[in-house]
């Protein structure tokens, strides 16, 4: 298969339908389950969704071992061009790397400024303007309104989409009035959506808990494969 033809089968095709065109510029989204769910695999098949599309991607970890970041990437990789027969994948993968960078920070030792300069000197200096920026392993139980106006304030700056991973604890789900479980749901305001990844016996579905400002959320048919690790049609 061409690469054009697997980013028009690409199951985020249904995602970015479903929740009104996308993410959107400017704008702050979060896919939030259990620690070894699948959050990581899912926000890495976004990625390069939009590194096969030509647009650069920045991922920022702040876990504890960074260095799987890269191995993600291989693997979600080799699994999507297995999965559609994608022509050429070691080419295809050399190309969209070059549109892919890497930061890690410690959660522990979070310093905005330090992030600010670093970021600065990433985008303007190197000259990387991200269109998608990934956050993982950011703790939400202890962040701060600070920390997370800063992270909306530059994607509106960078004009770029940014999605984070948010890890409940394994205990009874804490929900609010609108199912939006904690920690995520101090924050409800900042995002504009908010996908809860809900494992069943044979897959894992992804629920829409907040969609833009609509009052009506459409069912996201979308599934994380358990063995694949990709995120699939749930009509297939």
């Amino acid at each position: 298969m061409l690469r054009e033809e697997l980013i028009k089968r690409s199951p985020i095709r249904i995602l970015e339908k479903t929740i009104h065109g996308g993410l959107g510029k400017g704008n702050l989204g979060v896919l939030t389950a259990r620690k070894g769910i699948g959050k990581t695999a899912s926000l890495v098949h976004i990625a390069i969704d939009q590194l096969l599309r030509d647009k650069k991607v920045l991922h920022i970890s702040f876990a504890e071992e960074p260095n799987h970041i890269k191995q993600w990437y291989k693997q979600v990789f080799n699994e999507i061009s297995t999965a559609y027969k994608l022509d050429n994948p070691i080419e295809n993968f050399e190309d969209i790397i070059s549109n892919r960078l890497i930061l890690h920070f410690k959660f522990s030792e979070i310093n905005l400024q330090q992030i600010r300069e670093t970021l600065t000197q990433f985008i303007e200096q190197a000259d990387f303007n991200p269109d998608l920026i990934i956050i993982d392993g950011f703790n939400f139980y202890e962040a701060t309104q600070e920390q997370i106006d800063f992270f909306k304030e530059g994607a509106k700056l960078r004009d770029a989409e940014i999605w984070f991973s948010s890890t409940l604890h394994r205990e009874a789900l804490e929900l609010d009035d609108s199912g939006i479980p904690a920690p995520i749901n101090r924050f409800k305001k900042d995002f504009a959506v908010i996908i809860m990844l809900d494992p069943t016996h044979e897959h894992i579905n992804f629920r829409l808990l907040k969609d833009h400002d609509s009052k009506d959320l459409s069912k996201l048919m979308l599934k994380l494969d358990p063995k694949t690790l990709l995120i699939a049609n749930h009509r297939a």
